[in-house]
């Protein structure tokens, strides 16, 4: 009897103090995060006559997850990625969108499209991100490496084949900050591709 009270008495004390741990401790919260890329105010020249399609950007390694991804400014070749801070779609279908929304705003051709929407393309963008990430250490720089490549389909001609790259310094050290500057860089790059192809065309 005495031994079953015992161990009656064990099982409450380890139950209150599993509850009282429980009780004290905190989960993250997860954050999402979202690029947006400042289109042009008014349409410029109209490049491309026809149906440009842009195709999701590919991407390898972390970039092909939603977690924002860091490095540190003396170890370059070691990529991390941030817990409970994420985008809020991949960053390939991220840029994706963007692109398509710049492109709409500037007038750059006739119909922009993304390969869903099963249209017949004259014109269509390829490419790849190869760096969307923060360097800590330094000047808390934030890092935006894309390729692009706008090809003509009726005789397969490359128009423009770059990279482009930009770094930036963000105002504070918070995410929302670097996230703005990402925003703001994509929208140089957008641009400069822009101004690439009217070049060649």
């Amino acid at each position: 009897m005495r031994a079953a009270m015992i161990r009656r008495m064990s099982v409450l004390v380890l139950t209150a103090a599993l509850a009282a741990c429980g009780g004290n401790a905190t989960v993250p919260e997860n954050h999402f995060y979202r690029l947006e890329v400042t289109p042009p105010e008014t349409p410029g020249k109209l490049l491309m006559p026809g149906v440009l399609e842009v195709d999701r950007l590919l991407a390898a390694g972390e970039l092909t997850q939603r977690s924002i991804v860091y490095r540190h400014a003396d170890n370059p070749h070691q990529l991390r990625a941030y817990h409970y801070r994420f985008w809020h779609e991949a960053p390939g279908t991220l840029l994706q969108a963007e692109l398509v929304n710049y492109l709409r705003a500037a007038g750059a051709a006739g119909t922009v499209v993304t390969p869903e929407m099963r249209a017949r393309p004259d014109f269509a963008v390829t490419g790849r991100v190869e760096k969307l990430e923060r360097v800590i250490g330094g000047s808390n720089a934030g890092v935006i490496e894309m390729n692009l490549v706008l090809r003509r389909i009726n005789d397969g001609t490359v128009l423009v084949a770059k990279t482009y790259t930009r770094e930036f310094t963000p105002k504070d050290d918070g995410l929302t900050a670097l996230v703005k500057g990402f925003s703001a860089a994509a929208r140089d790059i957008f641009k400069a591709f822009v101004n690439d192809v009217a070049a060649k065309i």
